[in-house]
């Protein structure tokens, strides 16, 4: 997984939880990296792990809570450091149905080494978007978090159901529908 997402998970946790926080949980959980990443360098999905979860059981948040919490914090900075990639979206159903076709293409072309999940578009009409989602890292809380921080951006109200599908491995079936 790449630095750029540790360090907004140390960004997150400090604006959350302080400092002395961050500082007392780079110290207290075992890290190959010592809590320093670099943007684009890769590090271990097991260190992500072991900090949200130091995070959660120290301040007793469901990691679920924490995770989504993460994803709508972390959404405001992906679209700054890839606006040219949103600026050709205007709806958020939009946005989020063309993270597989287009989004994650060009993520492909920054991070060759990238590993994404997929987002599998399932039906759509103007104001509901069923995807799939399938993921090794099974992250669909952050993923839910994203497509909240996605309705947050374009100013839009809506719901948003999970499923985790049995039949699928590793698959959540998410439904955003809006509400006007």
């Amino acid at each position: 997984m790449k630095g750029f997402i540790f360090k907004s998970l140390l960004d997150f946790t400090e604006e959350s939880f302080g400092l002395a926080f961050v500082d007392q949980m780079i110290t207290e959980v075992e890290l190959d990296s010592e809590g320093v990443y670099v943007t684009f360098e890769s590090y271990p999905f097991t260190e992500l792990v072991a900090l949200a979860t130091y995070v959660s059981q120290q301040k007793q948040i469901v990691l679920e809570d924490l995770l989504e919490a993460f994803g709508l914090f972390i959404l405001p900075e992906l679209i700054g450091r890839h606006d040219y990639v949103v600026q050709n979206y205007t709806h958020p159903l939009d946005l989020i149905q063309g993270i597989e076709a287009h989004i994650h293409t060009e993520v492909r072309k920054l991070y060759d080494d990238a590993e994404l999940p997929t987002f599998n578009n399932i039906n759509r009409t103007e104001n509901r978007l069923e995807v799939e989602y399938t993921s090794q890292r099974e992250l669909s809380h952050f993923a839910i978090g994203l497509m909240k921080g996605t309705l947050k951006h374009f100013n839009t109200r809506g719901n948003i159901e999970m499923e985790k599908l049995t039949h699928k491995n590793k698959t959540t079936k998410f439904v955003i529908e809006l509400i006007n």
